[in-house]
């Protein structure tokens, strides 16, 4: 009992009797993988990219309607991107760069960075399953559109990584 005057002394009891934090949840069933870095659920976008394009030839669609690419993305684009053979469909001077978002509960803070197909490959031992979109990015006109998505890793289930403290948001 408090005496009067004074600050009751309130003491505080966890159940369950530990510091420790709960058990984090996987997000998906363990998977049987024979190769990781071989590509799963590979969706290309090459129909939909041919309907916007014959779009513009008819007139239904301004350049400046689709040429409107994120300022972030042209910057990924030019300090990350990985140059292609192929030109432009819209300018057609210049060569296509392709910028590969990963995605993924595995990656946890990481997920939807910018990485390199040598990263990838690193990553499908590392993580269990993770998602890849590619999208082409011409950095003259700014035409992008998502060129390809699919997925990668070895299938084993991992808990969320935590954030890092040293990590800035």
């Amino acid at each position: 009992m408090a005496k009067s005057g004074n600050t009751p002394n309130i003491k505080g009891y966890r159940i369950g009797g530990s510091n420790t934090a709960p058990p984090r949840q996987v997000p998906y069933p363990a998977q049987e993988v024979a190769d990781p870095t071989r590509p799963r659920n590979v969706l290309d976008y090459v129909l939909a990219r041919r309907a916007v394009l014959e779009e513009i030839k008819r007139n239904a669609l301004m350049t400046e309607q689709i040429c409107d690419a994120d300022p972030y993305l042209l910057r990924a684009a030019q300090h990350h991107g990985e140059q292609t053979e192929r030109k432009c469909p819209i300018c057609a001077k210049n060569e296509l760069v392709h910028v590969t978002y990963v995605f993924g509960d595995d990656l946890g803070y990481q997920s939807g960075r910018v990485k390199s197909s040598a990263e990838l490959t690193e990553m499908a031992f590392e993580y269990g399953h993770f998602q890849i979109y590619v999208v082409e990015v011409c950095q003259r006109c700014e035409w992008n559109h998502l060129y390809l998505s699919y997925a990668l890793g070895d299938g084993k289930p991992r808990p969320i990584p935590r954030k890092p403290k040293d990590v800035l948001e």
